[in-house]
């Protein structure tokens, strides 16, 4: 079963507008956002069988997109 590309505005509406402003102004949060949206679409590509991987690498690049997203959500908290 696959999922959808999790994009952070639609899974954080509440912090939108706090997206769109540190991604402009903050090096470190865009580059997190990025690292977010590119570890989120290999996965999608893995779960649509467009990019062979095994059960423990699909298991490693979740977590690490879950890691991602605490700091990223850390990060709005603070704003």
């Amino acid at each position: 079963m696959w999922m959808d590309h999790h994009d952070l505005l639609r899974e954080f509406p509440e912090f939108a507008e706090a997206i769109v402003t540190l991604r402009a102004r903050d090096g470190h949060f865009n580059a997190l956002c990025a690292r977010f949206d590119a570890t989120s679409a290999e996965i999608v590509r893995i779960e649509r069988g467009k990019e062979p991987s095994g059960d423990d690498q699909l298991k490693a690049l979740r977590v690490a997109r879950l890691k991602i997203k605490d700091e990223i959500v850390a990060l709005l908290r603070a704003a």
